[in-house]
């Protein structure tokens, strides 16, 4: 069989046009339908163009809607934060559940009035003191850690990398990346970055010194005085009308107090508890 190529030329030569024969309709056959083809070819590729772009459409408004709501969510979080700050003077606050706080000056706390609603946390610069109601659990965060309650009274002072917790009522937990700790009421803990150690407490000091003198004193006003730093009755005060007393007292010493003053009256005197008979 010929070549469709040389018969071709063969017609050209001999201005035989347009092309006829065998060949050349059976060429004209298959070229419409390579064009029906290519059209249709070109119909899906559309097709699948306008599938893509309406899917990438669809995806980037998903996208779009995530990330304005993502936006709206943080926007609204930092708008729900209130922040309580003491400058000079100490101020009283009351948090939406009733809890109330004391916060001293120089200090400040900051929490968020949104999700206080199922989480009562707060973030504390300073020093602060807290009558917390009963509900979900309590907690103050520090630089130094983190105080928990669930409904008690308690004193928090922190200055820095240091921290002083000292409960009042009921109990709290003390926890810092050191150790925790447990206090009930009238304990308190010193937190740093180191240790966290109960607090001794100090001795209760006396509204008197440790020795009073008399110097002629009316025995009936030195016997007044031993009732109200002992806490004792004198019972006999007729015993002591016209005398008087030069000596001392021991306010911490009774029975040595009762041996100088008596004693140095001439006045004998039993002990029956919280009673002193003279006889």
């Amino acid at each position: 069989m010929e070549k469709w190529t040389e018969s071709l030329d063969k017609y050209l030569e001999e201005g035989k046009l347009p092309l006829v024969g065998e060949i050349f309709s059976r060429k004209k056959e298959i070229g419409d339908k390579l064009k029906l083809q290519r059209e249709e070819s070109h119909k899906i590729a559309l097709s699948r163009r306008r599938k893509q772009g309406t899917g990438r459409s669809f995806s980037f408004s998903w996208g779009a809607a995530a990330a304005v709501v993502l936006l709206l969510g943080i926007g609204g979080y930092f708008l729900a934060e209130e922040k309580v700050v003491a400058d000079n003077t100490a101020m009283n606050y009351e948090f939406p559940d009733g809890s109330t706080v004391q916060v001293m000056e120089n200090s400040r706390l900051t929490y968020n009035h949104i999700t206080w609603l199922w989480e009562r946390k707060l973030q504390l610069l300073g020093k602060a003191s807290f009558n917390v109601t009963k509900g979900k659990t309590f907690i103050v965060r520090t630089e130094v850690g983190d105080v928990t309650v669930l409904g008690t009274k308690f004193l928090i002072d922190q200055q820095g990398k240091k921290m002083t917790v000292n409960c009042e009522e009921g109990s709290v937990k003390v926890e810092t990346a050191v150790g925790k700790r447990t206090l009930l009421a009238g304990e308190s803990v010193h937190c740093d970055e180191n240790k966290i150690v109960p607090v001794e407490k100090k001795a209760e000091e006396s509204e008197f010194p440790e020795v009073l003198g008399y110097e002629d004193d009316p025995l009936i006003n030195v016997v007044a005085d031993i009732e109200h730093i002992f806490k004792v009755t004198v019972v006999g005060h007729e015993k002591c009308e016209g005398l008087t007393y030069n000596g001392t007292v021991l306010t911490k010493d009774l029975n040595a107090t009762l041996e100088k003053v008596f004693g140095s009256c001439g006045i004998s005197y039993q002990i029956r508890g919280k009673e002193i008979i003279l006889q």
